[in-house]
Parts: C-alpha cells; sequence; structure tokens
C-alpha cells in the first residue's frame, strides 16, 4: 500500500469515526433525557427502582461517542504527522 492510500485511509477513518461520535453523543443525551423522564415517572408513582434496562442504555451511547473521538483523534494526528513527514 502506498503511502497516499495510507493517508487517504487515516484521513477517510479521521471523517468516519467523528460522525460517528457525534451520532452517539446525540442518541446519549436522547437516552439521558429518557432516563431522567423516568427516574421522574417511577418517582411520582411510588414505584420505587423498577427501571427498565434500556432507560440505563444512556452510558453505552456515551462510551461509543467518546472513542470513536478518541479514534478521530488519533487517525487526525496519524495524519496529520504523516502529511508532515512526508510533504
Amino acid at each position: 500500500m502506498a503511502l497516499k492510500d495510507l493517508q487517504n485511509l487515516m484521513w477517510n477513518g479521521a471523517l468516519l469515526s467523528g460522525g460517528v461520535s457525534i451520532v452517539a453523543r446525540v442518541h446519549a443525551h436522547q437516552a439521558w433525557k429518557r432516563f431522567e423522564a423516568a427516574l421522574a415517572g417511577a418517582r411520582a408513582t411510588g414505584t420505587g427502582d423498577r427501571l427498565y434496562q434500556r432507560d440505563w442504555d444512556f452510558r453505552y451511547w456515551h462510551r461509543i461517542g467518546l472513542s470513536a473521538a478518541g479514534f478521530s483523534i488519533l487517525c487526525s494526528i496519524l495524519w496529520l504527522f504523516s502529511r508532515l513527514l512526508y510533504l
């Protein structure tokens, strides 16, 4: 694989993982709002701690978003270094 192909792969990886990060963070925010509403509803009706597992999925979306953002930053740094070293 040529260096130019590797640079293109790193650039595309940075863009793709950045997009995945944004989508995951939006899903995490929506899941957090649903979780807060479920907590308020459980407190209002006196059902106690019986929340469904799907109401906790904001943790997973948050983790996916952070991982994808980290991978995007890593790909961007590698792409930048390869551009600086091999102009």
